[in-house]
């Protein structure tokens, strides 16, 4: 056997919908749910049923099927359950009141029971034929159960039966390298989350919480037991899940090393599939896996056994994706890149027919081939020194052309090998699978198209932000390297969050909302762009498009020439020449230290600016002052150099950002970005700007953003007007703007807690910079 066979998937009765049931070999099943529908006549050759529970839907058709093969069988149908089970069935089922005992119903002629019940323990091996193992674990349902690992030479799949949360799946699995699938039990939407816990069964926001224990990245999960109430939600809501999962449906075959295949003879069947399969490629965005999605679903709805996709660029089919799943192959999409040359479509100027890829890009037409070793029009050559190498049998092969909707075609679908992945055998691909691939082509070019399209728009959009960082450099180089900087420290506190259980377990960003964080936090000073230079570089308190202080050097130069000339005519003495010549001297020393802002002006040294704008000179007929009432006011601030209006100028670039980013048409999924960058320097006291937003106001997002705004301006060495803070103190300044309402208490501490903030400066820091921080977080 290739594979498990699901004849019956889903958590009740409902229409085309039926209750769980794993065919294991010809003869063995899993469970009863619908064994007559789905088997028939072939039902008579099932001779062993091993039982995950006594729920009626999980054992009903082992009634319907003695009913129905008692009198043909030659040898009793052996019942393997849990001995609690054994007793729930005959005293409520095969009791003589609802149906016959037929453990006590000989076979005819015989002295033989019908039907044998046999106890299984936990963890017992039980051997099948054809080289399978069935091995029960303890479930966690309402009663007495367990699942199986459905073992084989090639592999082995879990199957959860049904369970509520249950570590002892994922101790299997993470133990158990050869393990390749799980079926795990979905039962109710996440609304209903209360009547899943208390009936014992999963939603997909509880299975999403448990799939955190699994520490492997090479297992596939596939869903069953979904209710039919609730079929429709939970599958929005198992398509919103942070990992790919199926959902299984009657009729699929699931293969030991790994896979599915779909049965496709319903046609009402077929067409669900494809429309579930084009609603996954329209919301795939990554194109590595979109395009190992198409080939792999492509795969799954003819039941190939490999494949190959190709994308059309300048003339050249060049591989994008190859997977054979019986060798183990995967090569191209999420498996990195493929290094073969390209099939050309022409060569010396004429169409390359010998290659069967090429002549279906070339005519547009689909090629079905029933056995490669028996066809002249194609050079096969590499597909049986491929053969000669690997052992493999290339046989049965459907190419199939990816046109856009423009008629054009972009690609090539090639399917190989079809198999009936229940037995075994190759056969030819069918009229079916031309209809079915054709259709699955024909949506895969259309995602592909949307996916450049989107790509190629969100990679111009993102280069265009670039170029006006880029722009904003060369105003201000430190602006530029505050912003590429802030960047990559939101970067990193995201993704940590994402990471964390502690501080914030129930908070996940998707890749989406990562990208509107980083993008946001891009933009966040895109207002500078209307920021005056002179003020963004204002290193000095007078400087403006030149160092105000020259131009007062000169003035107090001119005085004292005067102050001389004033002496030689004989209008003042030389003790008192002298005497003013060093206080103006004095008096442009402390102007000189004012002006420089990277100390705490004094309040003496304030008292002094002041009494220099009032101080007036009248020599020579002349009137001149030390310092005019604008140079004063400058240098009297008290910190830093800017003034109060200046500094104003310097906040409204937080305005103009807003305004900048609501005029640009977003797409829906980035559309909060203006609102996150825009509040950046907002407070949770209210005391930010530029909208005085508080508390709940502020998004989750922003506070972020704040937190990284400033401890890269604490920390960073490339200001003009002031120097780096070094690390005990940017984090001391942190945990006191927490602690006063000005940031996210539970941020900052995490952002000390998870190291964080030693992570960022080991890397951007300079060693100097990094020194012990000894606040207490605890308290926060």
């Amino acid at each position: 056997m290739k594979g498990i066979k699901v004849l019956g998937a889903s958590g009740s009765v409902g229409k085309g919908q039926y209750t769980t049931c794993l065919q294991i070999t010809n003869h063995t099943l899993i469970d009863a749910g619908n064994i007559m529908q789905s088997l028939g006549d072939k039902a008579t050759e099932i001779d062993k049923i091993f039982l995950t529970h006594a729920h009626l839907d999980h054992i009903i058709d082992i009634a319907y099927l003695m009913d129905n093969s008692f009198t043909a069988r030659k040898k009793p149908l052996k019942v393997y359950a849990l001995a609690k089970s054994i007793d729930a069935i005959k005293k409520h089922i095969f009791n003589w009141e609802i149906w016959p005992d037929f453990s006590k119903l000989n076979l005819p002629g015989t002295t033989t029971p019908s039907c044998k019940f046999i106890q299984i323990e936990y963890d017992n091996v039980y051997d099948i034929e054809e080289g399978i193992k069935l091995i029960p674990f303890k479930s966690n349902h309402t009663v007495e159960c367990c699942g199986y690992v459905i073992r084989s030479k090639n592999g082995a799949i879990l199957f959860s039966a049904d369970t509520y949360k249950n570590d002892k799946i994922w101790e299997i699995v993470n133990r158990e390298k050869d393990i390749r699938s799980i079926i795990i039990d979905v039962s109710f939407s996440n609304g209903y989350s209360q009547i899943a816990k208390e009936s014992k069964h999963l939603t997909p926001k509880q299975l999403e919480e448990e799939i955190q224990k699994l520490k492997r990245d090479n297992v596939e999960i596939y869903i069953n037991h979904l209710k039919p109430p609730f079929r429709s939600v939970i599958i929005n809501e198992l398509r919103s899940l942070s990992f790919r999962n199926t959902i299984l449906n009657n009729d699929d075959i699931l293969k030991f090393e790994g896979g599915v295949s779909h049965s496709l003879s319903d046609e009402s069947i077929k067409l669900e599939k494809l429309n579930r399969i084009g609603l996954s490629l329209s919301l795939e965005k990554d194109i590595d896996k979109l395009l190992e999605l198409i080939l792999v679903d492509a795969k799954n709805l003819t039941e190939a056994d490999g494949g190959t996709l190709y994308l059309l660029k300048d003339d050249k089919l060049f591989f994008k994706v190859v997977q054979t799943d019986s060798l183990h192959i995967k090569m191209g999409g999420t498996h990195g890149k493929i290094k073969w040359d390209p099939l050309p479509l022409h060569i010396d100027g004429k169409p390359n027919r010998k290659m069967v890829a090429a002549t279906c890009a070339l005519d547009g037409s689909v090629i079905n081939i029933e056995d490669v070793y028996n066809v002249k029009d194609f050079n096969f050559e590499g597909t049986q020194a491929f053969d000669k190498s690997t052992g493999y049998r290339s046989k049965s092969m459907l190419v199939v052309p990816l046109k856009n909707h423009e008629d054009k075609v972009i690609g090539v679908l090639q399917l190989i090998n079809k198999v009936d992945n229940f037995i075994g055998e190759i056969k030819a691909f069918d009229k079916g699978d031309e209809e079915i691939t054709l259709s699955l082509a024909s949506q895969a070019a259309i995602a592909i198209t949307n996916n450049t399209l989107i790509r190629d728009l969100e990679r111009l959009l993102e280069a265009f932000l670039k170029s006006i960082i880029y722009a904003i450099g060369k105003k201000s180089k430190h602006t530029a390297g505050h912003i590429n900087r802030m960047v990559k420290l939101t970067s990193m506190i995201s993704k940590a969050i994402n990471k964390d259980n502690n501080y914030f377990k129930d908070k996940h960003f998707s890749q989406n909302d990562l990208k509107v964080i980083n993008w946001a936090a891009l933009m966040h000073d895109i207002g500078k762009l209307s920021t005056p230079e002179y003020i963004m570089e204002k290193s000095k308190k007078l400087e403006g498009l030149y160092d105000g202080v020259e131009f007062v050097r000169f003035r107090i130069e001119l005085i004292k020439k005067e102050l001389e000339i004033a002496f030689l005519h004989g209008n003042i003495s030389k003790e008192e020449m002298i005497k003013e010549k060093n206080n103006l001297d004095k008096w442009f020393l402390k102007i000189s230290e004012s002006n420089q802002g990277s100390e705490l002006l004094s309040d003496k040294n304030i008292k002094l600016i002041n009494d220099l704008s009032k101080k007036i000179y009248t020599l020579n007929g002349r009137v001149y002052k030390v310092l005019s009432k604008d140079e004063a006011e400058k240098l009297s601030v008290k910190k830093g150099t800017l003034t109060d209006k200046e500094r104003q100028i310097i906040n409204d670039h937080a305005k103009v950002t807003v305004g900048i980013l609501e005029k640009l048409p977003f797409p829906e999924k980035y559309k909060r970005i203006p609102e996150i960058a825009g509040a950046h320097h907002e407070k949770l006291n209210g005391k930010g700007y530029p909208k005085g937003l508080k508390g709940d106001e502020i998004s989750f997002e922003a506070r972020i953003l704040a937190i990284a705004d400033i401890f890269e301006a604490l920390t960073a060495s490339d200001r003009p007007y002031k120097k780096a803070n070094p690390l005990s103190v940017a984090m001391k300044i942190l945990y006191f703007m927490a602690k006063d309402g000005d940031l996210d208490k539970g941020m900052v501490k995490f952002f000390y807690k998870s190291g964080l903030y030693m992570e960022y400066a080991k890397k951007l820091l300079p060693k100097s910079s990094i020194d012990e921080v000894t606040v207490n977080f605890d308290d926060l």
